[in-house]
């Protein structure tokens, strides 16, 4: 079947016709002739010619084929770079401001005119295969699919990034193995939600004391003890049990209860629990034909000495899954350790040979953990059949022919390939179906055959927007009203468009600029914009990177005892949600005087103590160092190396993220090359000796100084000012513009009195992401009016995100 369906795949691909191209056009000639060109001859080739091309970037050969886009982007990355002061060097002759002027007055026209020959023979990305996120997202809300701990694209591969983006079409490759895994993943899909027949029967499953599965002392008095057990050793309700049958919505029921919490006479400390706190049982999710792995906690709940109390736990299980219950904050350590140890400590000494288990004898007087009755009941379901089957199959006749097959599957296909479907492309799909009742007499097979065919075709796989027609070959065409919803959904909310907005489409309203604010809004209002949040700011601040080098275990035991990596990831998310929810001013993600901590992540940054567990929002005092994003945990120690801080690293995040200036990158064919660091005792010192190699200080004049201005936070964003070795930290540099900073604040300063080059920044991250393609020179006069209208309007956030949608670049193929 799986040959079957691949062939299936293959033939449903699309086909993508080359656009002609265009005789080579020529916009003000003169010009470059008479000023641009002799400039570049005076002050770039020799650095970036035929002898020497420092940044991998040559000028010398450079033309006015705009058909050739890479003539564009070369000339605009040196309009980039004259704006920006950042050439020519400070240590080559310098042209004099009216030269510099005339330069750029004359670049700036002759793009302008250069980016309408350029698009029209642009050669953008048009399709676009989902990537995981999307992938999984799309078949959640396709089917209203419940996707705890079910998850198709696991064995996915990791997909491709570019420029810092997963979404982007060029990066994400198909390869055989994934056209199999989409297979295998259609399969599993489809059976969990095409589920027809009656609603599936209840189970109710008790047990009370030695029934109970799971480690512990079985009482005489017939009810499970766990005595001083290993907070890992899980109960269960059935030793006899693969999980349930059914996804679906089940109840627990505990009744528990402590004894002798505090009333005993052993060392807590040798016990290793902390006898003032509230105990508590922890309830998991797990499945035991994996090895009775648990996929996730669904809470902590406490319990007491005295009379049991009894507790109801409402959890979603997938088909094999089932619940465990744990002693959360029992005494820790290894069973064996603490019986063979511990209790023989305070027994009497002419005892212990007799003592061949001591438990029995100290079975009255140790800490306790008792379960009186687990019980389970399940599964619930608001409706059946359930709202993703009823969506495709509803008034199901007794005896289901061709003709609801093909409009059941019309209904479908149009909900997965997110737009209407003609006859003739359902044809084969619906002849698919018929093949295998033809086989199995099964109405429901045959129409699963059909629907895993559809979730691994091209037509659900890839967000197609079809190529320019010949006709619209020197024109911008726009993105039709249902190509445009898939772009706006994919961009907000990393998932296919609702029934609202696929309404809006169909009616071909989506275009009108009212019609389309107005969706923007109720779509960031939706509680699915979370994947935008939390998608973005993962790739745009480098989020994802966060552990990858975390720190060592033993000397940082709080990092991993309060879960701080999970901490500063919110924090950071939780400003960016922050911030477009109250359509704030994008520069408090330099300089906003409030931050969302935990308790625990307040501790780490030595801040007050807060109460409670969860996130708030802080007022921040500038004593505290801690405003905007360059204050994060999060940015500090992703930056690091889990041992030590990496200014290098740091200095290029921020020209990255911040400024939108990265450096380039070193040349792949050029060795790197060890300065002599002889002399070297400070990090500032042996990156001095770094810049003293010619074909290194270009890039770090621009890098180190940030970089270590960012010294007085270690390598996990505590604040610090003195190194370990008691040698006072010094934060002050000089940028190659002049501009003298201080720490984190004179940062902080630099970018503040530059508030549309972080702007120009965040529009370009924005609408990377948004299009799912790289940025060309044709997007800059849509990206200089998003600035323009952004600064105009005071910088908000939500308002970029609108001016990103009613951009050109947005809107069009």
């Amino acid at each position: 079947m799986t040959r079957m369906l691949s062939k299936t795949f293959i033939q449903f691909f699309v086909a993508f016709s080359l656009l002609d191209v265009a005789t080579v056009h020529l916009v003000n000639g003169a010009d470059f002739k008479t000023t641009i060109e002799p400039f570049l001859k005076s002050h770039c080739v020799r650095c970036h010619g035929l002898e020497k091309q420092q940044g991998d970037r040559r000028f010398d050969r450079l033309s006015l084929d705009f058909t050739n886009q890479e003539n564009g982007e070369q000339l605009q990355e040196i309009l980039d770079q004259l704006n920006l002061g950042e050439m020519p060097p400070e240590d080559e002759p310098q042209p004099s401001a009216a030269r510099v002027r005339q330069v750029v007055q004359q670049l700036t026209a002759l793009l302008h005119k250069a980016r309408e020959t350029a698009r029209a023979h642009s050669g953008r990305v048009v399709l676009r295969r989902l990537n995981r996120t999307e992938y999984f997202n799309t078949v959640r809300d396709l089917f209203d699919l419940n996707m705890t701990d079910f998850d198709p694209t696991i064995a996915f591969p990791v997909d491709g990034s570019v420029e810092g983006f997963d979404n982007i079409g060029e990066g994400l490759l198909t390869s055989n193995f994934l056209l199999a895994q989409y297979l295998e993943a259609a399969e599993q899909i489809v059976d969990k939600a095409i589920r027809p027949g009656p609603r599936p029967k209840m189970v109710h499953l008790v047990s009370r004391g030695d029934e109970i599965h799971g480690g512990g002392i079985l009482d005489p008095r017939g009810f499970k003890r766990a005595l001083v057990r290993d907070q890992f050793t899980r109960a269960f309700v059935k030793r006899k049990f693969n999980g349930v049958d059914d996804d679906g919505e089940y109840i627990l029921r505990v009744k528990t209860n402590t004894v002798r919490w505090q009333g005993h006479r052993f060392d807590v400390d040798e016990l290793g629990y902390d006898p003032n706190e509230t105990p508590r049982i922890r309830v998991l999710v797990v499945s035991r034909s994996l090895g009775a792995v648990a996929t996730r906690v669904l809470g902590e709940f406490d319990i007491r000495d005295g009379d049991p109390v009894e507790l109801e736990i409402h959890g979603y299980l997938q088909q094999g899954y089932e619940f465990a219950v744990e002693w959360a904050n029992g005494p820790r350590g290894s069973q064996k350790r603490i019986m063979r140890k511990v209790f023989p400590k305070y027994l009497p000494q002419d005892t212990i040979p007799l003592a061949r288990n001591p438990v029995e004898m100290y079975l009255g007087a140790a800490p306790e953990l008792r379960l009186h009755r687990l019980e389970l009941e399940g599964p619930y379901y608001p409706q059946w059949p359930l709202p993703g089957f009823t969506r495709f199959f509803s008034d199901i006749p007794s005896d289901p022919g061709v003709e609801y097959l093909r409009k059941s599957l019309t209904r479908f296909a149009s909900r997965a390939f997110r737009r209407p479907v003609e006859r003739e492309r359902l044809e084969p799909y619906v002849q698919l179906a018929m093949g295998r009742f033809s086989e199995t007499r099964d109405f429901w097979a045959a129409v699963k055959f059909a629907m895993r065919a559809m979730l691994a075709s091209p037509s659900f796989l890839y967000l197609i927007e079809p190529a320019k027609s010949p006709l619209e070959s020197n024109v911008l065409a726009s993105l039709s009203n249902y190509e445009l919803a898939s772009r706006l959904s994919y961009f907000l909310w990393s998932s296919m468009p609702d029934d609202e907005l696929s309404r809006v489409a169909a009616a071909g309203d989506l275009r009108k600029p009212d019609v389309i604010k107005r969706e923007i809004e109720r779509m960031l209002n939706d509680s699915k914009s979370e994947a935008f949040e939390q998608n973005f700011t993962g790739q745009w601040l480098n989020l994802r990177k966060l552990g990858e080098m975390p720190p060592d275990p033993e000397s940082n035991k709080s990092y991993y005892a309060d879960n701080l990596e999970a901490a500063m990831r919110q924090e950071t998310r939780l400003l960016f949600q922050h911030l477009l929810r109250q359509n704030l001013n994008i520069l408090r993600f330099i300089d906003a005087d409030f931050t969302f901590l935990n308790p625990a992540l307040a501790r780490h940054y030595g801040l007050e103590e807060l109460p409670g567990d969860d996130f708030r929002r802080v007022r921040l005092k500038p004593e505290q160092h801690r405003a905007g994003l360059l204050g994060h945990g999060s940015v500090l120690t992703l930056t690091s190396n889990g041992v030590e801080t990496q200014p290098v690293v740091r200095g290029v995040w921020v020209l990255e993220n911040l400024l939108g200036t990265p450096p380039s990158p070193p040349p792949p064919d050029v060795q790197p090359v060890e300065p002599d660091i002889r002399g070297a005792t400070t990090i500032r010192e042996l990156l001095a000796k770094h810049r003293t190699i010619a074909t290194c200080n270009e890039c770090h004049r621009k890098i180190d100084p940030i970089g270590l201005a960012l010294e007085n936070f270690d390598h996990l964003g505590r604040y610090r000012s003195r190194y370990k070795k008691h040698s006072m930290i010094d934060a002050s540099a000089t940028l190659p513009d002049g501009s003298e900073i201080v720490g984190v604040e004179g940062i902080r300063s630099y970018l503040l009195a530059r508030p549309q080059q972080f702007t120009r920044c965040l529009t370009e991250k924005l609408l990377t992401y948004a299009t799912g393609r790289r940025l060309a020179f044709t997007d800059r006069d849509d990206i200089d009016r998003i600035v323009e209208h952004s600064a105009a309007s005071g910088y908000k956030l939500r308002d970029l995100v609108q001016a990103i949608v009613a951009s050109r670049s947005f809107q069009t193929k």
